[in-house]
């Protein structure tokens, strides 16, 4: 009976450039590291990338890794920095279109600002009502919930699939809908439903 390689194992062949060991490790912890990249910021393609970015670092630094030390926890690091390191990259992009708001406010009349600003609101939740009662019960759940793609899959008792579907339709109609009011309502609908 072939004796499993653990770990150590693999890290070894990889330090050695061997590329079938880092294969093997990627098919072993690349869904995991994905699962926990997502956790942290609810996008997907964002998560895919950082586990992408994770192990081409494990392979530009092979040399210098620790085969006696935990793997694992290695790459665990590795991802919550790279993640930590998106979300405050986000966090920076955020705060600039908000500062970008405040400057057009400047020099606007602020009553007319809040005025323009609660109408833009008031279409957005035209256009929502407008839904079809699942497309508006799921982004509702989503977006003013906080519910993730499969709690409401679960809820509702919908594949995660039609979640997803439902969800793009919805926010396609937001945002060709809210484009027709310019610069203000393409920022409130980034700033208020721009969250996949």
């Amino acid at each position: 009976m072939p004796q499993v390689k653990t770990d150590v194992d693999y890290v070894e062949c990889l330090k050695k450039n061997d590329f079938t060991a880092f294969d093997a490790l990627f098919h072993k912890y690349s869904e995991t590291l994905y699962a926990f990249a997502l956790s942290l910021t609810r996008n997907k393609f964002v998560a895919k990338d950082i586990t992408q970015l994770v192990f081409l670092k494990v392979w530009e630094k092979r040399a210098l890794i620790n085969e006696h030390l935990s793997f694992k926890s290695f790459l665990f690091s590795i991802t919550y920095h790279e993640t930590i390191s998106w979300l405050r990259k986000e966090k920076s992009e955020q705060r600039r279109i908000k500062e970008f708001v405040h400057q057009s406010v400047v020099h606007t009349n602020e009553t007319e600002y809040i005025i323009e600003y609660k109408n833009i609101e008031g279409i957005a939740n035209q256009i929502i009502e407008e839904m079809p009662e699942k497309r508006k019960e799921i982004f509702r759940l989503s977006r003013e919930q906080g519910y993730s793609n499969k709690e409401i899959s679960e809820k509702l008792n919908i594949s995660v699939k039609t979640v997803e579907n439902q969800m793009t339709s919805a926010l396609k109609s937001l945002r060709k809908k809210l484009g027709r009011q310019e610069i203000l309502g393409m920022l409130f609908y980034f700033l208020m439903f721009h969250q996949q």
